[in-house]
């Protein structure tokens, strides 16, 4: 049964991004429990796959600059 969650054996996010109203998203560090940079407009998905993935800083930094 798929509920839209983690299925078993797929390994927890260090990164995730949420909502916030009248701010836009947030990338959230699971593990510091601590927000990480700053707000982005729409939702950063490709920052967060490469967060959560290859951890390439030069990519990160590019990326990050995106509002």
């Amino acid at each position: 049964m798929t509920g839209g969650g983690i299925e078993m054996g797929e390994p927890r996010k260090k990164y995730v991004a949420r909502a916030i109203t009248g701010v836009g998203w947030r990338i959230w560090n699971r593990q510091q429990q601590k927000w990480w940079g700053n707000a982005f407009k729409a939702y950063p998905e490709e920052l967060l796959n490469e967060l959560n993935g290859a951890n390439r800083p030069e990519r990160i930094v590019e990326l990050s600059k995106q509002k």
